[in-house]
């Protein structure tokens, strides 16, 4: 804890707070306008630990240095074992707060201020299976979609075929390769989709959103046949944590492999994303298993 102040400043306590939360705000495509205005979900309290720093003092100008240590290794509660790890999603938050506090005694405002702190699960504390890290073949053709393409496309026909890991590292990247085979219609792209599915448990049922986090193009044009393509996606911090599930709500992870075609009605369209199945665009959706 630094301090830095230009004139002295007495004090009758300085402490610090560790509060943990995660919120959850379920989606009104889920459960309707009417139902998310009045279905309100109590945040889950993860840590609320007071640190007492120093009892009362005076700081002198300049800048001072308060030397402070917190324990976040807690024992298993509703939720799951210790802390979860920080997150940001569309629909569930997992926060740590650290908030420092002044008090200068009677009749003077106390002195705050509040930051954000990153959590992050020790590797060798959590167990993994065996394999953990492995890959799995994907086959993308005409008889593999769940949607409809265009005739042209599925007159021709096409083969794409690949391997990606669907369990892995957070720290890790998520590797793996794609091939072309055949493909009559001429492709405009191939892209990757990282997807998060997050489900909350409100009023004795559950609600999933799946939402994209991010789109890492893997090859740009019509690409040669025949030459994989590797593929290597970073996972962002912050946006994504270790594959988690709990009585109230779950955080799970998935990826989507898209292939566009050329085609007219595709030049209006800017995107490739794995959500809105599109007449142009083949895709296969794998789930994807995070560990720290």
């Amino acid at each position: 804890m630094i301090v830095t102040t230009p004139s002295s400043i007495a004090y009758q306590g300085i402490k610090l707070v560790l509060t943990g939360t995660v919120t959850l705000q379920p989606s009104i495509k889920s459960v309707g306008f009417l139902e998310s205005l009045y279905s309100s979900i109590k945040p889950i309290q993860l840590v609320n630990k007071t640190i007492d720093i120093d009892s009362h003092g005076r700081i002198n100008p300049g800048r001072k240095k308060f030397p402070f240590h917190v324990n976040l290794d807690f024992p298993k509660g509703e939720i799951g074992s210790g802390l979860l790890e920080t997150y940001h999603g569309a629909y569930i938050n997992i926060q740590y707060v650290l908030t420092a506090e002044i008090s200068r005694g009677y009749m003077l405002k106390s002195i705050s201020s509040s930051l954000e702190i990153l959590v992050e699960g020790r590797a060798g504390k959590i167990p993994r299976p065996l394999g953990h890290s492995h890959s799995v073949y994907v086959y993308i053709t005409q008889d593999t979609q769940k949607h409809s393409l265009l005739p042209s496309i599925c007159s021709g026909g096409f083969r794409v075929v690949g391997r990606v890991m669907t369990s892995c590292c957070l720290t890790d990247p998520v590797v793996g390769e794609i091939t072309v085979e055949h493909s009559a219609i001429p492709i405009r792209s191939i892209d990757l989709n990282l997807l998060r599915i997050e489900s909350i448990t409100l009023n004795d049922r559950s609600v999933s959103e799946k939402t994209e986090i991010q789109v890492t193009q893997v090859a740009d044009g019509d690409v040669c046949r025949g030459i994989p393509l590797p593929i290597f996606l970073i996972l962002p911090r912050l946006l994504t944590c270790p594959t988690l599930s709990s009585g109230s709500f779950s955080i799970e992870f998935a990826i989507a492999i898209t292939v566009s075609f050329e085609a007219e009605i595709s030049q209006f369209y800017g995107d490739s994303s794995s959500l809105t199945p599109k007449e142009w665009v083949a895709l296969e959706t794998l789930p994807l298993r995070l560990l720290r």
